[in-house]
């Protein structure tokens, strides 16, 4: 049994003061971590101009409310916007939301008492990841909700 402990120690104390290779260990290592490091910044990066590109789909949704269009007009402008991805197809939704003098929300905008219409614009679409990162599901929901007041009718 000592032969063994012995012969043990001697290949340990070779591997210790032997140094040839270990440039090439070391650089295997670092390039690997590195090149993980840059597929997911680069997945992060693409997701933003994901995020991005639904910001821009919204914001023609905010232009045809602006110019008085319908909840339809709003969805058709988010869908033919051009900055939007297609695939995934994305879910949109439009509608609008009254509320009277008090703030109180109404059932529906044609009754009287109106005082604000917003238009409230929901858009959902999947983000597919490279190569996913931990935590995150892939494909991955993005969401993003904004409103605008539309009309604003002026107290007598």
């Amino acid at each position: 049994m000592r032969k063994l402990t012995f012969a043990f120690e001697r290949l340990c104390k070779r591997f210790l003061v032997n140094e040839d290779g270990l440039v090439a260990i070391e650089f295997g290592l670092v390039a690997s971590l590195l090149t993980l490091m840059l597929i997911g910044a680069t997945d992060l990066g693409l997701a933003a101009r994901h995020r991005s590109q639904m910001e821009s789909a919204v914001r023609a949704g905010i232009q045809a409310a602006l110019k008085g269009g319908s909840e339809e007009a709003v969805k058709a402008a988010i869908d033919a916007s051009t900055d939007l991805p297609s695939d995934p197809p994305a879910t949109v939704s439009a509608s609008k939301v009254c509320y009277d003098k008090d703030g109180a929300e109404l059932s529906d905008c044609d009754s009287g008492g109106v005082a604000d219409i917003y238009m409230e614009i929901s858009l959902e679409q999947d983000h597919k990841w490279l190569l996913g990162l931990p935590g995150f599901s892939n494909p991955s929901k993005l969401k993003l909700n904004n409103s605008i007041k539309i009309l604003s009718v002026a107290a007598s």
